[in-house]
């Protein structure tokens, strides 16, 4: 079975060799297609995106509408049976692409499946873990604040064409939308005690800079889908999207006054 992985890009430096890489190391693994979109980089990621095309990747150059579009037209063209997405600045483990397309072989109705995914930081080093949501299911990920991490999770072609794939509104939790869609299309599979990706964590990444907006939009998107205000997971993203950001406004000038007071400053 071949994988197709879709890596948007914009501004990918100093990250986008090491994602990149991560991929063509694991061709001797799996039958894979790699589509990389720059979405007009202008730190070096278009030219490097240029010279090193031996890797096997395919770079497509041109404006997009954002993330989401990107992805969107990256899957529209993928040919693999089987789909990854790996952002400019996540990696691919070892043999992850070879253990996805075992599972995927011994069982191809499933729609998705996902596993744990160790968190980095900007220069690579591991700062935590994000582990498999406890249920992976619909009414599971309707209620639990849990979800599956991005560059850990892979999902069948078939499936996400089924559910009409990626919905360009969203730009900020569109992966949430996805696995919420797919969750209630067909049989998951989960591997709590195997790490297939490294997400990294950096002031940039919109998950850490346009964390309330994210939460905002996720409640949005789970409030779609058939959600309680009082399940566990929009509970968590109104504390998130709505409540700390009011904190931090009051809290604000106190801490001010309390670091004038004490530190002289």
């Amino acid at each position: 079975m071949k994988v197709t992985a879709v890596t948007p890009v914009f501004n990918g430096m100093p990250w986008l060799p090491e994602s990149i890489l991560s991929v063509a190391q694991q061709r001797a693994d799996a039958e894979v297609e790699h589509l990389v979109y720059d979405g007009g980089s202008t730190d070096g990621s278009a030219e490097w995106l240029r010279e090193h095309t031996s890797l096997g990747y395919e770079p497509i150059f041109g404006p997009d509408d954002g993330q989401t579009d990107a992805l969107a037209s990256g899957f529209a063209r993928a040919t693999g049976e089987i789909f990854a997405w790996l952002n400019a600045d996540d990696l691919l483990e070892p043999g992850a692409l070879r253990r996805v397309v075992e599972i995927y072989t011994a069982n191809p109705k499933l729609v998705m499946v996902t596993a744990a995914c160790l968190i980095i930081d900007s220069t690579g080093a591991i700062t935590g873990a994000i582990p498999v949501p406890p249920l992976v299911t619909l009414e599971g990920l309707l209620d639990l604040p849990a979800v599956p991490a991005q560059p850990a999770t892979f999902f069948s072609a078939e499936a996400y064409r089924r559910v009409g794939g990626l919905d360009r509104r969203y730009d900020l939790a569109m992966d949430l939308d996805l696995w919420l869609n797919l969750a209630g299309a067909g049989p998951t599979h989960a591997l709590p005690t195997e790490v297939l990706a490294r997400f990294r964590v950096h002031p940039a990444a919109k998950s850490t800079a346009r964390a309330a907006a994210t939460a905002r939009e996720a409640l949005r998107i789970q409030r779609r889908h058939g959600a309680s205000l009082r399940s566990r997971a929009a509970v968590v993203m109104i504390r998130i999207g709505y409540v700390r950001p009011v904190q931090s406004r009051l809290t604000r000038p106190f801490r001010n006054l309390a670091r004038r007071v004490l530190l002289g400053r």
